[in-house]
């Protein structure tokens, strides 16, 4: 009897908790089951999602990649220069800690690949980054939607 009432109070608790592991990108609802968490490297609409999970980026880090993928799609690439100058920081240098470095760990943590390509300029002295497969638009989206959510707009 006692194993029956420790079933029913761990599914009691399980089912209690499912929202929140969902909301938190610990699980993907797919229907009336739900799945661990399997992230497409094309970044469709639920990686995006989670991509931008507030338990993950700050509301800084998710201003200035707003301001990064806007670029990437209006332009299909941008610069470090015309990035600096874009998210106003001191210099190339503080772009890695200010935006890549988080939007990199997180891709890390979802173990996918980072929702854009990088490569130098022919000098090889400035990076560029490029929109990968037409991310960068479904990212926008996505960061429209988290800061409304987040009531930053």
């Amino acid at each position: 009897m006692s194993t029956l009432v420790d079933s029913q109070a761990l599914d009691a608790l399980a089912e209690a908790l499912l929202p929140r592991l969902v909301a938190r990108g610990f699980v993907v609802a797919q229907g009336p089951t739900t799945t661990p968490a399997a992230y497409s490297a094309k970044y469709d609409d639920t990686t995006c999602q989670q991509f931008l999970n507030r338990d993950h980026l700050g509301d800084s880090v998710l201003d200035r990649a707003k301001t990064f993928f806007e670029l990437l799609e209006r332009k299909g690439e941008v610069s470090s220069p015309d990035l600096v100058v874009a998210l106003g920081v001191k210099g190339a240098r503080s772009v890695p800690a200010n935006l890549t470095n988080p939007l990199k760990k997180r891709a890390r943590k979802m173990k996918i690949q980072v929702p854009w390509t990088e490569t130098s300029t022919p000098d090889g002295l400035r990076t560029v980054w490029r929109d990968r497969d037409g991310i960068a638009l479904r990212m926008v989206k996505a960061i429209e939607k988290e800061r409304r959510n987040r009531g930053l707009v």
